[in-house]
């Protein structure tokens, strides 16, 4: 079995602000680092070392990832794993959200559906996964893509955290979560 590490970026200041950031990006905050840091530093205590390492192409995404895995290592950015997009409501004040499961409600926004996004993950994580010698891998993601794909493999799930692993295996076209 193929373990897959899918890690939510760090705390970014449009987090902080409670601004709904879809495909906008933000920077991490110096909390954000040090969730990054800290995610390294349990990877390290487990013993355990990625022979691939892939990223949302966003910044805070990307920045997590370099930060879990070092400078110098490689990071194939998928555009695939970037957040959901939900178009004009980007930017906004999540205050102002209706209660989830959203749904299609970012569709009239210009965004796509719930369904879409959780399709999108799905199909990359098990594009990804179904590689030759990918025994050990890391993807970098966001809050709601995260816990889509979550959705997916259990039927349920909360949002992780800024900086959390989530822990799945991976065998015969099948993804299962594990235990972290």
């Amino acid at each position: 079995m193929a373990d897959l590490y899918l890690v939510r970026h760090g705390q970014t200041e449009l987090n902080v602000k409670n601004i709904l950031q879809g495909w906008h990006d933000s920077p991490l905050t110096a909390r954000g680092r040090e969730q990054a840091l800290a995610t390294r530093a349990a990877f390290e205590v487990r013993g355990v070392t990625f022979d691939h390492v892939y990223s949302s192409p966003l910044g805070r995404a990307r920045c997590t990832a370099e930060l879990i895995v070092g400078e110098g290592r490689s990071i194939e950015l998928v555009d695939e794993l970037r957040e959901w997009h939900l178009g004009s409501l980007e930017g906004t004040s999540n205050r102002e959200m209706p209660a989830q499961p959203w749904g299609d409600y970012p569709v009239a926004f210009g965004g796509e559906s719930e369904s879409e996004l959780r399709a999108r993950m799905v199909a990359a994580l098990s594009r990804i996964m179904a590689r030759p010698r990918h025994d050990c891998v890391l993807a970098v993601s966001h809050g709601s893509a995260c816990q889509e794909f979550l959705r997916c493999v259990t039927g349920g799930g909360e949002q992780p955290g800024n900086g959390a692993a989530l822990h799945f295996g991976y065998r015969d076209g099948a993804f299962s979560l594990l235990d972290w």
